[in-house]
């Protein structure tokens, strides 16, 4: 994970520009060969000028063809001057030095993977530039990776922020798009696309953090679903006054898990099943019905889906933005942009999503 560490912060900072960078240590090592190459010119034309008594171009001519040890055409006095020939053997073996530590360096570059971070740097920040409809995770600690670890098994696309360095590697590890900075950072968050982003999760430690930044992302998009974490009902309140749609209590949900344990366990267990990790192929999916769907403007009861789907059952259906209800009745009427809420296999979730379609 070195070399990660290495170009991360050199690209992914929200000071920076998103375009790859050489490593400091690479440009350093060539401008320093430049710089002496520029000094060995100055005193080589200024050397000649003085030992063969020729003008400036001749003097700089003689010189360059020196270095380079092109040797093309000696400079008039200079076959007579053992003073001159000195001078000249002074001028190639330290154009050759210089030269052997600018290809030294050079070679530095392509064999000790700061191509490769190069490359790295190139492709992530264009994947990040790309990117439209996606997540932002903000905070990649215990909560935040497994919201990376869900997301990628559900093939959703996301991006990481957090200010730890040591995290981003861990993420960028997992083939995760990740950027170190303040989430809070109104440049930070535009540059991670939250204008195109269809939602983020706050999942910051801090209580007082998240209900900065969840107020600062849903400025910039008012359209964005904001899921934050919260540690109470002080704070469930504020998040969701300053803009965040649900709040998630850690704590909360241990607690009546724990609780469900003791008293309901099969329950728990039929939930269990639901969860990506687990060996049954049983999903809980919502489905969105289009305007060509053949189901619009039929009764539920009369839409025969378990039939068709083979096995997906109905157990709740809503529009947008209300709320869900539950177990609907049967002759409720299947209407353009219902969300049909259905459990089934991933083969059935297919086939109702071909008839919503």
């Amino acid at each position: 994970m070195k070399n990660v560490r290495q170009y991360i912060p050199s690209v992914l900072r929200p000071e920076d520009d998103y375009s790859p960078q050489f490593s400091l240590q690479v440009l350093r090592g060539l401008l320093f060969a430049f710089l002496l190459l520029l000094i060995l010119v100055i005193i080589g034309t200024t050397g000649y000028s003085i030992i063969l008594k020729t003008d400036f171009l001749e003097s700089l001519y003689m010189t360059v063809i020196t270095i380079s040890t092109v040797g093309f055409r000696e400079g008039a006095g200079l076959a007579t001057s053992v003073t001159g020939k000195v001078f000249t053997i002074f001028l190639i073996f330290s154009g050759l030095a210089i030269g052997g530590y600018a290809i030294g360096t050079i070679a530095a570059f392509l064999t000790e993977g700061q191509l490769l971070k190069v490359l790295k740097e190139s492709r992530m920040v264009r994947e990040i530039t790309n990117l439209q409809n996606h997540t932002i995770v903000c905070g990649y600690g215990k909560i935040g990776t497994e919201v990376c670890a869900r997301l990628f098994d559900l093939q959703e696309p996301f991006i990481v922020i957090d200010q730890k360095i040591e995290k981003i590697d861990e993420a960028v590890g997992l083939g995760y798009l990740a950027v170190v900075g303040d989430a809070s950072d109104d440049e930070v968050l535009t540059k991670v696309g939250v204008k195109k982003a269809k939602a983020l999760v706050s999942a910051i430690t801090d209580d007082s953090a998240n209900v900065y930044l969840v107020l600062t992302a849903r400025t910039l998009n008012e359209k964005l679903y904001i899921v934050a974490r919260g540690t109470d009902e002080k704070s469930r309140k504020k998040l969701e006054r300053v803009g965040a749609n649900r709040v998630v209590s850690p704590y909360e949900i241990g607690a009546r898990r724990m609780a469900a344990y003791i008293v309901r366990p099969a329950i728990v267990d039929f939930l269990d099943a639901f969860s990506p990790d687990t060996k049954y192929d049983l999903h809980l999916e919502h489905i969105v019905l289009g305007k060509s769907s053949g189901l619009v403007g039929k009764k539920l009861k009369e839409s025969n889906i378990r039939e068709l789907t083979r096995g997906a059952l109905v157990v709740g259906m809503c529009k947008e933005k209300d709320k869900m209800d539950i177990n609907p009745p049967g002759d409720t009427v299947l209407e353009e942009g219902n969300i049909l809420l259905a459990i089934g296999s991933s083969e059935q979730l297919v086939a109702l999503q071909g008839l919503a379609r």
